[in-house]
């Protein structure tokens, strides 16, 4: 190759709008709305649906049984003490979002914070209830389950707690997508001088305020 021939360049397909749009989406004023939106329905949709769904058969009650197949749905309010948490902290949640999303911006900071730490408590509390949810009936009392076998018992997890999952997740994220834009609006503008091209200074001659004598030694005249 001679030292003339011109540098091999390297061509590149799509990168930088990919990384661009990407850039420009997260930047959207509209897409932490549409993302705490997504997480209101998610937890009307956990308090509205079941949480745990107990399939059971011949139930024992008293000196007989129950005859056929029952499936028994726990709700929200039949949860105790974990749903209560659950509440205190989905509504604690609920007015921080609203505090960062649509709040003064010198209170913002401080709610976007208390946010994140609700909300990394909801999941923690969420995160220990699944193992019991899945194993342990929140609505049957143990001593009625003596006399069932585990092949006449299933419990599962049902809507109402990945409905819940869903919704904290989508209120940290909500909270964490205005901090870029906040960030840059906050910087301060280059001030700009008006006018500051069209001024235009020239010195010239002039003549004197008063004359001066032809000679020194005569009275000074005006």
């Amino acid at each position: 190759m001679s030292q003339d021939s011109p540098a091999e360049s390297v061509i590149s397909f799509g990168a930088s709008e990919r990384r661009s749009l990407f850039r420009d989406l997260g930047r959207d004023h509209r897409l932490p709305i549409l993302t705490a939106a997504l997480a209101a329905v998610a937890a009307f949709g956990s308090l509205i649906s079941e949480w745990q769904t107990t399939d059971l058969e011949g139930l024992a009650y008293g000196d007989g049984s129950l005859p056929g197949q029952r499936v028994v749905q726990t709700e929200l309010v039949d949860m105790g003490a974990a749903g209560g948490g659950y509440l205190i902290g989905l509504f604690l949640l609920a007015i921080t979002v609203v505090l960062t999303l649509f709040g003064p911006a010198e209170g913002r900071r401080y709610a976007r914070l208390a946010g994140l730490a609700t909300g990394g408590l909801l999941l923690a509390v969420l995160v220990t209830l699944v193992p019991v949810i899945a194993d342990t009936s929140l609505i049957i009392p143990k001593y009625f389950l003596v006399d069932l076998a585990d092949e006449n018992l299933t419990i599962a997890p049902g809507r109402g707690l990945w409905c819940a999952f869903a919704a904290v997740i989508l209120a940290m994220a909500a909270l964490r997508l205005p901090e870029p834009r906040r960030r840059e609006i906050a910087e301060p503008a280059p001030v700009e001088t008006a006018h500051q091209d069209d001024l235009d200074l020239s010195i010239g001659p002039t003549a004197p305020f008063a004359s001066l004598p032809g000679e020194l030694d005569q009275p000074h005249r005006s």
